[in-house]
């Protein structure tokens, strides 16, 4: 099932079914265990947009669809009203900045961050917009031209306090950032020095774009002992997801070839 066109397909489908109403579903905000589902946000100008994604969320238990809007501002409101877990928001949404509007997302959520999802087209956003956008907490970043299921599991990912981008867009971020840091570094690498030497090729390897399952391969070590020894890069150095991580190893200037970290246990 392909992308938005899918999405607009659900919504034909389902157009004259009732929604189901969000009191209706027992628990909120936290999405875990117990029944709780992670309260989640629309921003989307077009209503069928909305429809479809409203249609294939309501459809996944993990979620509770709050609300949904046709502009930044709306959204802004709902968001203060609801205290989303997450918030997906297509990157051409009218109103404020859409940077503005996610950054204050990220922000306004006092102790706790919302995770914020930016659904991108082909000129949704330049290089320096997606950096810009990562810098303001942006956790997730998915192209309209996803399968449904896949923009599904990217903001479950995200809700879930992890990083979702599209393959086109790791490589737009690495590429703003290489243009941003071009060659010395920014900033100070003594905090590395917090890091063994397994998890500084970690740290080094997830610059690269690489995902756990990818960074385990080269390594030889398992999907799961890769997680935990970022859990432990994330605590050491203040991070909070894998954005995060990729534009600290640029300013610090230790963005290295996959191929020097391949180990050679």
């Amino acid at each position: 099932m392909g992308g938005v066109g899918a999405v607009r397909g659900v919504a034909e489908r389902t157009e004259r079914c009732a929604t189901r109403p969000a009191g209706q579903v027992p628990g909120a905000g936290s999405g875990g265990g117990g029944g709780a589902r992670f309260g989640l946000l629309l921003g989307d100008e077009q209503p069928l947009v909305r429809r479809g994604l409203r249609a294939l969320f309501e459809a996944d238990p993990a979620f509770r669809v709050q609300g949904e809007a046709g502009n930044g501002d709306t959204l802004m409101e709902l968001a203060r009203l609801h205290r989303p877990d997450v918030v997906l928001i297509d990157a051409d949404l009218p109103g404020p900045d859409v940077l503005g509007v996610a950054r204050r997302l990220v922000e306004d959520h006092a102790g706790r961050y919302a995770g914020v999802v930016l659904l991108t087209s082909t000129t949704g956003l330049t290089e320096s917009r997606i950096l810009g956008a990562a810098r303001a907490g942006v956790r997730g970043f998915l192209h309209k031209r996803e399968s449904s299921e896949e923009i599904v599991a990217g903001v479950r990912s995200v809700a879930r306090g992890g990083v979702a981008m599209s393959e086109h867009i790791v490589g737009q971020v690495l590429a703003a950032l290489r243009d941003d840091h071009p060659a010395a570094a920014l900033r100070p690498a003594g905090e590395l020095a917090l890091l063994t030497p397994r998890e500084l090729q970690i740290f080094r390897l997830v610059a690269q774009g690489l995902t756990n399952q990818q960074i385990a391969d080269v390594l030889v070590l398992s999907e799961a002992t890769v997680k935990s020894h970022f859990n432990r890069i994330c605590r050491k150095l203040a991070l909070r997801n894998r954005v995060d991580a990729v534009i600290l190893a640029y300013e610090i200037g230790v963005a290295g070839g996959v191929a020097e970290q391949r180990s050679t246990a």
